[in-house]
């Protein structure tokens, strides 16, 4: 087992103490390998601010927790709004545990399409956690796989 390390100790107080939501940004991949592009859609800006905004309907002062394998994209889009703390300090591949580790002790959940987001979210979310997921996982219009929950908010 790895031991989280202290900054991310930090985040994950932070966490803890907050009415988090984990925000789950997944694109590099999905956009630059054409084999994935094929299969996966891609959450835009359109799917996340909607999200926040179902959030912000049903709960008293979210604070949103963006983990992402593009933070460029996140902060761009994202950066200046408010309620926010964008995890950028787990980029490297071996490091992507402490996000799950993260993601899965917020109280609510915006996932992406991704198996990363999803499971996550199923290991950390509880009957009390609101859950926003994508409604179209895949681009395949007959695929009949379905990963997601009838309790989940599908955008």
């Amino acid at each position: 087992k790895l031991k989280i390390n202290k900054p991310n100790i930090v985040i994950l107080n932070k966490i803890r103490k907050t009415t988090s939501v984990a925000v789950h940004v997944r694109r590099n991949d999905y956009i630059n390998k054409p084999h994935l592009n094929k299969i996966y859609n891609i959450c835009d800006k359109n799917y996340y601010m909607k999200a926040f905004q179902i959030i912000e309907k049903k709960i008293k002062s979210p604070y949103f927790f963006i983990f992402s394998d593009d933070i460029k994209w996140v902060k761009s889009n994202f950066g200046n709004k408010k309620n926010i703390y964008i995890v950028d300090i787990n980029q490297s591949e071996k490091n992507h545990i402490y996000d799950f580790e993260l993601i899965k002790n917020c109280k609510h959940f915006i996932i992406s399409n991704s198996s990363f987001s999803w499971w996550s979210c199923w290991l950390g979310s509880s009957n009390k956690s609101i859950v926003i997921s994508p409604k179209k996982w895949f681009k395949d219009k007959n695929q009949k796989r379905n990963p997601l929950l009838n309790s989940w908010v599908k955008i």
